[in-house]
């Protein structure tokens, strides 16, 4: 559903360029030249788009007496990274995520071998995954995904969602358990799980920029999931009163996330945690650092 809100947005833009065409004719001024720069109008407009967005996210944390700690060439390389996986995200992977994702099919795997499985966070779909995923099937790793539909539901709603992608993964593959890689609201979602369902199917939890006690940009959002993921809403109290699962878990946020407001929201306490300076919201998903972590986690349990 996600993808197809981002596609209809491109293809409408296209629209827009094909009615265009007979005006050129009309005028005598249909050349290559002219449509690239109808081309690259477009860009610019999506382009323009995201800085606003991203510059309007900078300006609401500082309206909360947040401003990015970061500085000189540290704050210019987050903020660059960050706007590049932001365009890269919204206007070419999740748009079309069908045909760069293709099938997660798996098999059956051998003995001993346990899957992974990519949780994607608000807004999102499992598009957003295709670098990690690229990365981890390099390495040998079993890496599987999920689309989390409708994008503005209940996060119990997702979360039963997720349920039934796990059973559907465990019994394709034959493993007793596998891992959560999650991003963003894909950790709240999988927490939610994990204390609705035991941790019977899951063997260790990895999150990426949970909004663990909630964020206050959730609050310029839209939906259910949204309304839950401001700060001290009664979906989190809930969550975040009742004991974490029995499974080994661990968090990875970083100081320089637009996002999460403030970034030690992703804070969970007697959880080991690896912690980024420099680091956008989306860009954490693009980091040869976090993968560096995430395959450390994945070895140390002999995944591989």
């Amino acid at each position: 559903m996600m993808s197809r809100r981002l596609c209809a947005a491109i293809l409408l833009q296209a629209l827009l360029l094909l009615l265009s065409m007979p005006y050129l004719v009309a005028a005598g001024t249909l050349t290559f030249a002219a449509i690239a720069s109808i081309c690259v109008a477009l860009l610019l407009i999506n382009a323009s788009v995201v800085v606003l967005a991203y510059a309007a996210l900078r300006g609401y944390a500082a309206a909360f007496g947040r401003q990015c700690l970061l500085a000189g060439a540290s704050y210019w390389r987050c903020t660059i990274l960050e706007l590049l996986a932001l365009f890269v995200t919204f206007l070419v992977l999740q748009p079309f995520e069908r045909l760069w994702m293709g099938k997660d099919t798996i098999g059956k795997l051998p003995l001993g071998q346990t899957p992974v499985l990519l949780v994607h966070g608000y807004l999102c779909n499992r598009g957003l995954w295709w670098w990690m995923r690229r990365r981890l099937r390099s390495r040998n790793v079993a890496v599987a995904t999920i689309n989390l539909e409708p994008p503005l539901a209940d996060l119990n709603r997702l979360a039963l969602q997720l349920g039934q992608r796990i059973d559907a993964l465990l019994q394709e593959t034959g493993a007793a358990k596998l891992v959560l890689i999650t991003h963003s609201m894909g950790g709240l979602v999988s927490r939610a799980y994990l204390q609705a369902n035991g941790a019977a199917r899951v063997d260790r939890l990895l999150m990426l920029a949970a909004p663990t006690h909630g964020t206050h940009v959730a609050r310029l959002s839209f939906g259910a999931n949204a309304r839950q993921m401001r700060p001290k809403s009664r979906w989190l109290r809930s969550l975040n009163t009742q004991p974490s699962p029995s499974i080994p878990i661990c968090n990875f946020w970083s100081r320089g996330d637009e996002i999460l407001l403030p970034p030690d929201t992703a804070h969970m306490e007697g959880v080991p945690e690896f912690v980024f300076q420099d680091l956008g919201h989306i860009a954490m998903v693009f980091s040869s650092r976090v993968l560096h972590r995430l395959e450390a986690e994945l070895a140390r349990a002999r995944y591989q």
